[in-house]
Parts: C-alpha cells; structure tokens; sequence
C-alpha cells in the first residue's frame, strides 16, 4: 500500500489529508475523490468538467507519482 497526501496527489498545496490505496486508480476512487467532493468542491466541479483526454492525461501523469511513491 502506498500514501500519498492530497497535495501530492494535485490538491492545494496546503492540504495535507493522507490518502492510500494498493493501486494509482484505488487512491483515486477509494480516498481521492470522496475527499476533493467534501473538501475541495471547487476543484471537483473543475475535474468534472475534464475532458476524456484530460482525465486520461491527468492520470497517466499521477500513475507516475503514484509510481514513485514509497511503500508503506
């Protein structure tokens, strides 16, 4: 299992909620969004309005932080 906190994952860069998951797409789905839905609604709206190819670019880009990240 990795973590990760919410600014490393593309959040504010003072938000320092730790989310965790087995893969990059567990994070996302299991911590990532429930926590930007609650506390960040703004950049929910924003991921909303993403494109297919946006989303898709944003999380070749975070698989690669993800990717990176320590074990723990």
């Amino acid at each position: 299992m990795k973590q990760m906190n919410c600014a490393q994952v593309g959040g504010p860069e003072t938000c320092d909620v730790v989310l965790s998951g087995n893969t990059a797409e567990e994070m996302i789905t299991k911590d990532g969004m429930p926590h930007v839905m609650s506390a960040h609604p703004e950049m929910a709206a924003k991921i909303k309005e993403m494109t297919t190819e946006e989303t898709t670019q944003w999380m070749s880009d975070f698989q690669k932080k993800f990717d990176i990240a320590s074990e723990v």
